[in-house]
């Protein structure tokens, strides 16, 4: 008999250890201290309540982690991590997990629900599509040990103003997008850079920056970099954030995460930067979940 418990009725230690066993021998290491899992549940809207570990015959066996949110009056809900404890793996459990959530998801009213994969894990891809999630794009982790500063062009055309990430909300070209990480309720501690053109916004990007405990400058990660449509000079709007982004830190971690592959552009131009893709996710999504 398979059951699933809400995690806010467990201690938030057993949490977190049943997050690091479920996800044992994974394609990625995603195990973490107590803190970075306390960290993450908050900066991701992740929510223990909606949130479950899930029983086989009274024994824990696996983990599916939720946050929920409003988006253009739809209902949205993204699945921030399901895993099956190595002894249950391969026993079905993973796919009667995901139909109960589907499940939960039904009762509390959600529209669209959204979940990334890594790329090579097909046993679980083919779970996600059994309880109807399909594939819309995928997803690259993009990182630069050297970075190429012969190509960036002069920006003296345009002007960049700093600030938070949930400044770019503001423009009038900014969606929300579907990468749950991407949008700004996910980088509260984030910053931005909107690029103008004679005072008109014309692109922006959204970044966050990691330090050490004395301060310094350990890593720069791009989230987003769009220009306003119908733009023709998109190449140099993005250029620029990128030269403001990188071109004058000092060295240190640079990398660019969950850029859909459907922006090329964007793609084309961290390749000439020498970004390289180290790791592929697919964005699956699962819609009409309350019909």
């Amino acid at each position: 008999m398979i059951t699933l418990k809400p995690l806010n009725e467990l201690p938030v230690e057993a949490v977190s250890e049943l997050w690091n066993q479920a996800f044992e021998g994974y394609f990625a290491n995603v195990s973490m201290p107590l803190d970075r899992f306390i960290a993450r549940t908050v900066n991701e809207g992740l929510s223990l309540e909606h949130s479950f570990a899930c029983y086989a015959d009274h024994e824990v066996a696996g983990i599916v982690l939720n946050g929920f949110r409003d988006s253009n009056g739809q209902k949205i809900a993204w699945n921030g991590g399901t895993a099956v404890m190595p002894s249950f793996r391969g026993k079905g459990i993973g796919k009667v997990m995901m139909a109960k959530n589907i499940e939960y998801y039904t009762e509390q009213g959600l529209d669209i629900a959204y979940l990334e994969a890594i790329s090579k894990n097909q046993h679980a891809i083919h779970v996600y599509e059994k309880v109807g999630y399909k594939i819309i794009d995928r997803l690259l982790l993009l990182s630069c040990d050297q970075l190429n500063r012969g190509n960036y062009p002069s920006t003296n055309q345009y002007q960049v103003v700093k600030g938070l990430a949930v400044d770019a909300v503001a423009l009038p070209f900014y969606q929300p997008g579907e990468v749950w990480q991407a949008q700004w309720q996910s980088l509260k501690d984030g910053e931005s850079l909107i690029v103008y053109d004679k005072g008109e916004p014309a692109g922006f990007a959204q970044f966050r920056r990691t330090f050490n405990s004395s301060g310094k400058l350990l890593g720069i990660t791009l989230y987003r970099c769009e220009v306003s449509p119908g733009r023709i000079d998109g190449k140099a709007i993005m250029l620029t954030a990128l030269q403001e982004l990188w071109g004058s830190e000092p060295d240190c971690k640079r990398s660019a995460m969950n850029i859909r592959a459907k922006e090329k552009a964007l793609i084309h131009l961290l390749e000439q930067l020498s970004f390289k893709v180290s790791m592929e996710q697919v964005l699956m999504r699962r819609i009409s979940i309350n019909i």
